[in-house]
């Protein structure tokens, strides 16, 4: 009571969310990281870099419920939420607002488009916010009690009524430090980023507080590194599901805990101040729409209402929490800006969504505090006005949000799974890529056990106990053991990638997934015509994705389809052609579907290929609305630019890898070589 007040309407704070969470959440597996925290909330597993093991024993224990896995496990991210919504009231309240405007902030946030979507999938942030703000509101009602205790000055009788004193007044800081150490153990880095709003809000008791720091950090440093060490002893046992796989020493704890795999995905040699200006623009429209338009006026009004009673310190340390986990990390980060990186990139800010609720809720305060006074002095007009209100913004909220984040009826990734399943032969390996194959997949076989017949088997050498060799191991390695495996076994071998998989037999494509001929030469490329694949492609490229994970999912399945649609085209057997007429007129009409096949000629085809390709790329360049990627804009003009040069059109080839390397000035991006090897050919 001390630290919520009314427990009524702190139970109605994560109530209201969590209804809303329990209609819209997916009933089966969906993108980002959904499919992997899945498989290690059921397995009990160690998720990716740097494990999150608070967040996975709790998927872990809500899918050991019965019923539908997939419905637990976002459950856990629900029910997480919805706390974090009553954690955020008690800080509302703690900062002075009333109890229908603190409600109204906590069902806000609830509703916000990006919290709303984390909350209804198996995911970490929701647990992020709730340790930040458990963490916030107990320092604030311990700096409220250290003030309170110092002007009330009791007298205490030395003994039992002095050690019970002392007890009191310990345990919202004790709480607090159990509660940040515990974020540590889910989210660190986010954590860390946004630890200086925390200290600043403890600032005015640290004269109190400087003698309990020993046992504080103590405190903060056993609930994070218990978790962890929970986490190392468990990658021992090798469990079913793994990122990395076992975590044998200090060495490769290390490389765990700071990510240093995915250096390469934090940081790109293409991204530069632009790019970081871009996301800061991108947040700074965020910050306006997330809580909607009224919303961010009266957040902008409360933090004014803050400055204006003088409140400095609780101003200040919610902007630094808020530019923590904004300004802050969009610099340390060198992400391009592109579709991809801002979904990657959205969950990281929803504690500054947070922040922007609490002084939402105070400028609610500060407004009917106004009022004039003979609206005041009526009996339960301030408090009707801030129920009207809120419950307009939130109604707003739910109804702008419901299209994009109503997930209940999901069917992308188990439609995909269940079409790439049904074409494997009885005993059959697929070698499977990256996060959307890798996850999603594994959830249906490893926890709804579909095909269990099918071993997958990841190519990266990730998360499956079944890797091929070890996650550091050099490409060269890779392939080696790829080569060593195909080789020692007769079961059939199936693929979904592209030439990365270097596995020295020829191929037989089928479509959306390519399989091993140990019989035939590398170069043999035999195409198999399937129906069902047929109709599912139509159905991919009629698809209207619902965010930019299934946006740019559909796009790159799309374009494998089509990949096998460019080698009908090369391989020119009308029988072949007349089959897959109708398929290749859906794929014109896709930017991805064009591009597949283009690059497929544009490889392997010879000069009579050339009206075709200048064809195709014509239509593409009306479909450009369809590019979400630097990169994909960047190949675009590089296939242009060697059509151009193929046509013995070298200046306009020239220009155009100029501009491909301008807009993307990645290592990878072809033009580079392209560009070098023409400006000498042509003494430029």
């Amino acid at each position: 009571k001390a630290l919520f007040g009314n427990g009524a309407a702190v139970l109605a704070a994560g109530l209201g969310p969590l209804m809303l969470y329990a209609l819209t959440m997916p009933r089966t597996v969906v993108l980002e990281d959904d499919g992997l925290f899945l498989m290690v909330g059921e397995h009990l597993g160690i998720a990716h870099p740097p494990g999150y093991p608070l967040y996975t024993v709790l998927c872990y224990l809500f899918m050991c419920l019965p019923g539908n896995p997939a419905l637990l496990g976002h459950l856990s991210s629900a029910a997480l939420g919805a706390v974090a919504c009553m954690a955020l009231y008690a800080c509302a309240r703690l900062l002075g607002s009333s109890r229908l405007a603190a409600l109204g902030a906590a069902w806000l946030f609830g509703a916000s488009e990006h919290f709303w979507s984390q909350a209804i999938i198996a995911e970490v942030y929701t647990l992020n916010a709730l340790t930040f703000f458990a963490s916030y509101a107990l320092i604030l009602r311990a700096v409220a009690g250290t003030a309170g205790s110092h002007r009330a000055a009791p007298r205490r009788s030395a003994g039992k009524g002095k050690q019970a004193g002392n007890q009191l007044e310990n345990w919202p800081w004790m709480s607090a430090a159990a509660a940040f150490g515990l974020g540590l153990a889910n989210h660190w880095p986010l954590m860390v980023l946004a630890s200086p709003g925390l200290l600043l809000a403890a600032w005015p008791a640290r004269r109190a507080l400087l003698g309990k720091l020993p046992l504080l950090a103590a405190v903060a440093l056993a609930c994070a590194a218990v978790p962890y060490l929970a986490m190392v002893l468990r990658s021992w046992q090798e469990p079913l599901v793994s990122f990395y796989g076992p975590i044998p020493d200090w060495d490769a704890f290390w490389y765990y805990f700071n990510r240093s795999g995915y250096a390469d995905a934090d940081t790109s040699p293409s991204a530069g101040w632009l790019d970081r200006l871009a996301f800061l623009g991108w947040f700074g429209k965020e910050t306006l729409w997330q809580l909607t338009l009224p919303g961010f006026v009266l957040a902008a009004i409360g933090f004014g209402a803050l400055l204006h009673a003088k409140q400095f310190v609780h101003a200040a340390s919610g902007a630094l929490a808020l530019l923590g986990n904004s300004a802050l990390l969009i610099a340390l980060l060198g992400f391009d800006f592109d579709a991809g990186k801002v979904s990657i990139f959205r969950p990281y800010s929803l504690v500054c969504y947070g922040i922007l609720a609490l002084w939402l809720a105070l400028g609610a305060r500060f407004l009917t505090d106004r009022l004039p006074s003979a609206l005041r002095a009526a009996r339960g007009v301030p408090a009707t006005i801030t129920a009207l209100v809120g419950a307009a913004l939130v109604a707003y909220n739910v109804a702008a949000n419901w299209h994009v984040n109503n997930r209940a009826g999901s069917t992308f990734t188990e439609r995909y799974a269940e079409h790439l399943l049904a074409l494997l032969p009885e005993n059959a390996v697929l070698f499977v890529f990256g996060d959307a194959e890798v996850g999603p997949l594994g959830y249906f076989q490893l926890v709804e056990e579909r095909r269990a017949d099918v071993e997958l088997i990841s190519a990266q050498g990730l998360v499956y106990s079944n890797r091929l060799h070890g996650p550091r191991a050099s490409s060269k390695r890779k392939r080696a053991a790829v080569r060593q495996f195909v080789a020692a076994t007769e079961r059939p071998i199936f693929y979904t990638g592209g030439e990365e998989f270097q596995h020295g037999w020829g191929v037989r494509h089928h479509g959306f997934v390519k399989q091993v001929v140990r019989d035939a030469p590398a170069d043999m490329i035999e195409l198999r015509v399937h129906p069902a694949s047929a109709a599912y492609f139509e159905e991919l490229v009629r698809l209207a994705p619902v965010d930019s994970w299934e946006s740019g999912r559909r796009n790159k399945l799309v374009f494998s389809y089509a990949d096998y649609l460019g080698y009908v085209v090369l391989a020119d057997d009308a029988d072949l052609l007349a089959q897959t007429r109708h398929s290749r007129e859906i794929a014109e009409q896709s930017f991805f579907g064009l591009m597949a096949m283009v690059e497929v000629l544009m490889e392997r085809g010879n000069d009579s290929h050339l009206a075709q390709i200048e064809g195709w790329l014509a239509k593409a360049e009306a479909l450009q609305d369809e590019i979400r990627t630097k990169e994909r804009r960047a190949r675009f003009l590089y296939l242009q630019g060697f059509l151009s040069a193929r046509q013995g059109r070298t200046a306009q080839a020239i220009a155009l890898f100029k501009e491909s390397q301008r807009i993307f000035p990645h290592p990878d991006n072809a033009a580079a070589a392209a560009l070098a090897q023409l400006q000498r050919q042509s003494g430029q």
